[in-house]
């Protein structure tokens, strides 16, 4: 399929629109989840049982329709699960009952994660050798959404005393209304041996071991990221008195990953061993910050936490997507499982230490995770460049 240069760029622009309201309603969410729990009467114990749930919901749905979308198209499951990210974010923001939110932020990370990985495979599929710089500017905007809802939200509580409610509703109303940027592109779709011979029949995956491995590194990161960004806001209000700075601590985290992957998608070449030197910088700063008590020095380490996380995900998608491009879609739904159950437990277990032992115990536990993943990478890139 010929693709003219226009629309590469409405169809990169319709993904950046797309991947920003994932990351608005993302970044909303862990604002508002205190106020939620709260009002809908959680126990702090289970403050991460929301963040568990929606990201057992991330794993699960790609795994099913990844393949599906190698099949029958990229573009027509994107479309189907931005429908149903909009009926769970209005189910979430007009819910009046524990079960009714915990309905509805699992059916948003339905359409999320499905959303996320088909854009990232078609963008891969599409872009050719602009791939891995795309996908870094497409998940840019994923963090300026992030960034921009946590500050929307709290400036809507404090001149119009809005609900947590309305986060959810904004993103809803804002993701239908891309739809129609989306309709007139035309996606690549790379022949793989399922499409070439008519069946639904897979075939295995090439470099098995590595795949699985990176879903384990992709498992680590995403359950690390989660716990940095959802818990930000408790840990200033519960632990550090600071309760106005959770929104900026919110922000601080996703804008400062938003830069660094602005600048890693402008790079002509990405530097080798960046996935893993970032991780390994993510342990040193999460170590710091389990012994720091004062909230403006919390702060800057949750931008330089931000910072440093910028090119791992990408890093890890790229890296799978790579070892199998023909079966993109099915590989992300691998790779979404990594980001879903990393997201489900890692949050769920640093919840219940954050409330029963304290921030620091939380965080050295935390601190252990990203050094794993990032030795596995490190390993795995100078054995590949050993070959090469």
């Amino acid at each position: 399929m010929r693709l003219t240069v226009k629309n590469n760029n409405l169809l990169l622009f319709a993904f950046c629109a797309i991947v920003f309201m994932l990351g608005y309603q993302f970044g909303g969410f862990q604002l508002a989840l205190l106020s939620a729990i709260n009002e809908l009467g959680f126990d702090r114990v289970m403050i991460g049982l929301p963040v568990s749930l929606q990201f057992i919901s991330i794993s699960v749905t790609p795994l099913i329709f990844g393949p599906v979308s190698d099949r029958i198209g990229k573009k027509k499951i994107i479309i189907i699960f931005i429908a149903v990210f909009v009926i769970g974010g209005l189910l979430t923001g007009f819910s009046f009952s524990a079960a009714q939110f915990l309905a509805g932020v699992s059916i948003i990370g339905a359409g999320q994660s499905v959303c996320e990985c088909s854009v990232t495979a078609a963008a891969l599929d599409t872009f050719g050798e602009k791939g891995e710089k795309n996908t870094n500017l497409i998940q840019s905007f994923f963090c300026a959404g992030a960034v921009l809802s946590p500050l929307i939200l709290q400036a809507l509580i404090n001149g119009f005393s809005a609900s947590w409610r309305v986060t959810f509703i904004i993103s809803a109303i804002a993701m239908a209304a891309t739809i129609p940027v989306l309709l007139p592109t035309r996606i690549s779709q790379v022949p793989g041996p399922e499409i070439k011979k008519g069946k639904k029949t897979r075939k295995k995956l090439k470099h098995q071991g590595l795949v699985i491995g990176l879903v384990m590194c992709m498992f680590i990161y995403v359950g690390v990221e989660s716990v940095m960004a959802f818990f930000a806001d408790s840990v200033l209000t519960l632990e550090l008195d600071a309760p106005a700075l959770g929104a900026y601590a919110i922000s601080l985290f996703w804008g400062a990953m938003g830069i660094g992957r602005v600048v890693f998608g402008l790079m002509k070449r990405i530097p080798p061993n960046s996935t893993a030197i970032s991780l390994f910088v993510m342990t040193a700063i999460i170590i710091v910050m389990a012994f720091c008590r004062q909230e403006y020095a919390m702060l800057f380490f949750f931008a330089a936490s931000g910072l440093a996380c910028s090119c791992v995900w990408p890093g890890i998608a790229n890296s799978a997507v790579t070892l199998n491009q023909e079966a993109s879609g099915r590989i992300m739904g691998y790779i979404n499982l990594g980001t879903g159950t990393g997201g489900a437990v890692l949050p769920l277990v640093n919840g219940a230490i954050l409330s029963l032992a304290g921030m620091s115990a939380s965080y050295l536990v935390l601190s252990v995770f990203p050094v794993l993943a990032g030795l596995y990478i490190w390993r795995q890139s100078n054995r590949a460049a050993a070959v090469d």
